[in-house]
């Protein structure tokens, strides 16, 4: 059998030890990788969360606010339209006329 020389030995174990050392420098970086990955992950969990919460918040509350403001902004327009109930603002543009329109946007600018 032949013997392998010394000098080659001492090659693969240097190559051996630089193999571990970016192996080390790896395993390193993938942690931070992987910490990375799990923050992106909750962060997205809590944006997702904030956005949800933004809707449903909207869909519960909005709707009485305009309603609000919608009665407000009907007080101002009787004048002319009398007494007629307006459900959304397709009504208002059936009743109103163009000159009419244009008297009730100068008194909102007032």
């Amino acid at each position: 059998m032949i013997q392998p020389s010394v000098s080659l030995n001492e090659q693969i174990k240097k190559l051996l030890e630089e193999n571990l050392e970016y192996s080390k420098e790896i395993l390193k970086l993938n942690k931070k990788i992987y910490k990375y990955i799990f923050w992106k992950k909750v962060f997205d969990w809590i944006k997702t969360i904030i956005i949800v919460i933004s809707i449903v918040w909207s869909i519960v509350f909005l709707p009485p606010m305009l309603k609000n403001f919608f009665d407000s902004y009907q007080e101002l327009i009787r004048p002319f339209i009398g007494s007629q109930k307006i459900e959304n603002i397709n009504d208002l543009q059936k009743i109103l006329t163009p000159t009419q329109i244009q008297e009730i946007l100068k008194t909102i600018k007032q």
